[in-house]
């Protein structure tokens, strides 16, 4: 190791190595409880710094900082087409070996003891927020999978979520449990959420008209003993059950298909064709209400 008295300058207690020098440890470099590592400037503004400590008093856990809530980093005036603001990227290409899980990030809270019953628990929670201006596109979260090659893979899934329940320790929610919810509601200093468009929806599955061999959109499979339903609708009012336009390949009228006489009678009406257990079958759809 070099001797640190011919690559630094020091004055008033910094240190401050000389350019093209490196700073080379034996064993650990260490920064006291409650002292910063801090990359960038030396003000103490949140947006113009990254910092690293083990934050003793306050938190009593470690802390990584890249601009706060109040003080976000700003972007330069064309920073470039793509910024990242953090990446991890980690390639297996070994061959065969024995790693079971490779997690790229893994992001755990947990709470024991007493606890809080104030407390809301959330292990991740990215937020993509259109202040002002304008953005093509905006995603709160978009996972990708990705399979290239001929390998063969056991299962596969864009984002995959897993509820898990112990029966030693069954437990009450006073709300509801499901394995995934969303939420669609106006901010809190609003008082109503409207969207001007007529293509808004709770839950979208968009097929590209180039993908082959799917089997289906949805599907619900149920192993447990003791499910009420497959589908089932909750409080709350709407326009109609079921929005299908009549371009819909497998939902027919009279007017284009005689077999529906075998369902109905009924002027005007129409039938959805479906598949149970590999033979066709029909389900009603009847006129529109007189008025």
């Amino acid at each position: 190791m070099q001797n640190l008295t011919s690559i630094v300058q020091t004055s008033s207690g910094n240190i401050t190595l000389k350019s093209g020098k490196t700073l080379s440890v034996s064993g650990e470099f260490k920064v006291a409880d409650d002292k910063a590592i801090v990359l960038g400037t030396t003000t103490t503004t949140a947006a113009t710094k990254i910092s690293l400590e083990f934050d003793e008093t306050t938190t009593g856990i470690g802390i990584m900082n890249m601009g706060s809530t109040t003080a976000p980093m700003v972007l330069n005036t064309n920073p470039g087409a793509s910024v990242i603001a953090s990446t991890v990227n980690v390639l297996h290409s070994a061959g065969a070996g024995d790693c079971d899980d490779l997690i790229a990030a893994y992001h755990k809270v947990a709470v024991s003891g007493a606890g809080d019953s104030g407390l809301t628990l959330v292990g991740s929670a990215p937020r993509a927020y259109v202040l002002a201006g304008a953005a093509k596109e905006v995603y709160g979260c978009q996972p990708w999978a990705k399979h290239a090659g001929t390998g063969t893979v056991t299962a596969m899934s864009a984002l995959s979520a897993c509820l898990l329940l112990n029966d030693a320790e069954a437990f009450t929610a006073t709300n509801s449990i499901n394995a995934g919810h969303f939420h669609i509601k106006p901010a809190t200093s609003a008082a109503n959420g409207t969207i001007t468009s007529n293509n808004f929806d709770g839950v979208m599955v968009e097929v590209y008209t180039n993908v082959t061999g799917m089997r289906s959109l949805i599907n619900l499979s149920n192993a447990g003993t003791s499910t009420v339903s497959m589908i089932r609708m909750s409080v709350g009012d709407c326009t109609s059950v079921f929005n299908i336009p009549t371009t819909v390949a497998g939902v027919a009228s009279d007017a284009n298909e005689s077999i529906l006489k075998d369902i109905s009678a009924t002027t005007n009406a129409g039938y959805i064709r479906c598949d149970v257990n590999g033979s066709e079958r029909y389900i009603a759809l009847y006129e529109k209400k007189a008025s």
